[in-house]
């Protein structure tokens, strides 16, 4: 069983005057490939994140003390039953704080809010133990690989009943 999450934040939608913010926790060549999947035009675009804004995609922060200190999306998945954790990061300043679990836990919350969905889903790209522990952390099991994406898929199972 997870470990309590004793992290206390808050998760409020995302807009657009977080963006520059937002951007600069893709610090590195390696953060930046495992947050955008292999990607390795390091660095990034300057309107990198507004281009993740649009149909089908929501967008978090996660706030402490009224300051953001992660981001988030949930994609629909609706053939799936599903949605599809994204693009998710911890200010670099922050992490192992405990901010990514709890990102995900809230992440989740609002999942099973959603008609028709029955799981959540996650890639782990590249060899990041930091992150494996946090989706096993907030529940999430690995479940085999896929041919969509290069890493291991991870799923957490929600709402059944809806």
């Amino acid at each position: 069983m997870p470990e309590p999450i004793r992290v206390r934040a808050d998760l409020v939608p995302y807009t657009a005057e977080y963006s520059h913010l937002v951007r600069s926790w893709l610090d590195s060549p390696e953060t930046f490939s495992r947050v955008c999947r292999g990607r390795t035009d390091f660095p990034p675009a300057e309107d990198i994140v507004d281009s993740w804004q649009r149909d089908g995609v929501t967008a978090y922060l996660l706030l402490a003390d009224r300051q953001p200190v992660a981001y988030g999306e949930l994609w629909e998945r609706p053939s799936e039953m599903a949605v599809e954790i994204t693009h998710l990061m911890v200010d670099q300043f922050r992490r192992s704080e405990g901010f990514g679990t709890r990102m995900l836990k809230l992440l989740c919350e609002r999942a099973a809010e959603r008609p028709g969905v029955q799981k959540v889903i996650l890639f782990l790209t590249g060899d990041n133990e930091e992150a494996l522990g946090c989706y096993v952390k907030a529940g999430f099991e690995l479940v085999g690989t896929t041919q969509a994406v290069m890493g291991l898929k991870m799923v957490r199972y929600i709402g059944l009943n809806k």
